[in-house]
């Protein structure tokens, strides 16, 4: 683009040379026309130039602008940006005009959202357990967990997690499922619990006693184990209570207890073998999962689709939770707006003023610099038009 107004600014010359002295009276307009037009097309150059950089490498005053100012250029371009488009009004009436969740909804179902999801889901799923694969950060990790197991008091947790337990009776209900648990796992197993009772009774005990004997305690004891699991007031139940708050006093507040909480917490962090043991076990399921989520046919990656198609399916036809969601991200966004604005203004700010300054002029007129030879080419045009004005005025 630059070659185009050079050579209209050679035809402007090579006009002005043939036209000049010449007696017949076009030649005067002509002459005029292309004098008027080098004034023009070189005064756009010098003004063009300018911008980015000193013309002819002479240091006129206010020439090379940007490089020169390019830092007030940088926190002007910031200052504009914060105004204009990042005021909370602005942001909250354009998302009050879009519907998010329902758009999102409907991109989620198509096959290709849930395909990008999913492998959106997959690389911060790698990215994770891959962090969590270092070296550094497993260091970093395990110092961060001895700092903490050293403030840990583990008799006092215990009693207050038992406490917690007891609390609306929630240790009941756990002993409940487990009684159940431990009904029907001795009803399935009678047969199995019979075999190992009669191999190993005496070779003189006639088998008939030993099976009348088992038949009647494993009926005895899935029968309190019954009673147990329907009665809450059951005796042994209360028993289980009182045992249970006692425990839960004792670990809270007793020497003893803490002391041994105390080797516990010593023996913990000093067993080396038992740490590197849970580091592998870690890393061979960090490893499962990663080849699951390579995997485009694996389990996971198809359990995954299922479950971001549920949910677009879901949410698209549920109104008021489209309506929650959207206010929700337009609070959240006015929210992260009118309390960083002024950061992310002054991310702009200071990456300009980061830039080197030759680059920074070299960048712009890359950007604009084809625009800008339209004025040179511009300029030479008008300025052979107020040519003609000029000579026509002079000769009136």
């Amino acid at each position: 683009m630059k070659i185009l107004p050079l050579l209209l600014l050679a035809l402007m010359a090579m006009l002005f040379a043939l036209t000049l002295h010449r007696p017949e009276a076009w030649a005067g307009w002509v002459n005029a026309f292309a004098e008027a037009g080098m004034v023009g097309a070189l005064a756009d150059w010098f003004a063009v130039v300018a911008l980015f950089r000193h013309p002819l490498g002479i240091p006129v005053p206010h020439t090379a602008i940007i490089p020169r100012r390019k830092d007030e250029i940088g926190d002007n371009l910031a200052r504009f940006v914060a105004e204009n488009f990042l005021q909370p009004e602005v942001v909250a009436t354009r998302l009050a005009s879009v519907n998010l969740a329902a758009n999102a909804a409907n991109w989620l179902d198509s096959p290709t959202g849930r395909a990008r999801a999913v492998d959106l889901l997959a690389r911060i799923g790698r990215s994770v357990l891959g962090l969590f694969g270092d070296e550094e950060v497993r260091a970093f990790s395990g110092r961060l967990a001895k700092r903490q197991l050293d403030r840990l008091e583990p008799a006092p947790l215990m009693g207050r997690t038992i406490d917690w337990l007891i609390e609306d009776g929630r240790h009941q209900a756990v002993v409940t499922q487990a009684l159940r648990i431990a009904l029907v796992t001795l009803h399935d197993n009678h047969d199995r619990i019979r075999g190992a009772v009669q191999r190993g009774s005496p070779w003189w005990m006639p088998g008939f006693i030993d099976d009348r004997i088992m038949v009647q305690l494993l009926d005895r004891i899935e029968t309190v184990l019954l009673e147990l699991s329907l009665d809450p007031g059951h005796a042994l139940r209360r028993d289980f209570d009182r045992w249970a708050r006692a425990r839960a006093d004792e670990l809270q507040n007793s020497g003893e207890y803490r002391a041994w909480g105390e080797r516990l917490k010593a023996d913990l962090a000093d067993n080396e073998a038992l740490l590197e043991y849970l580091a592998s076990l870690f890393e061979a399921f960090a490893e499962g999962v990663r080849a699951d989520l390579d995997d485009r046919d694996s389990p996971l990656r198809v359990e995954l689709e299922r479950l971001v198609g549920n949910f677009a399916r879901e949410l698209a036809r549920d109104p008021d939770m489209q309506l929650w969601v959207d206010g929700w991200l337009q609070e959240s966004a006015v929210a992260l707006v009118e309390e960083h604005r002024g950061a992310f203004a002054s991310l702009i700010s200071e990456t300009v003023r980061s830039w080197d300054a030759r680059e920074t002029s070299r960048r712009v007129e890359a950007a604009i610099g084809t625009d800008l030879q339209y004025i040179r080419i511009n300029g030479t045009l008008v300025g052979g038009l107020v040519g003609i004005l000029i000579h026509a005025v002079k000769m009136l």
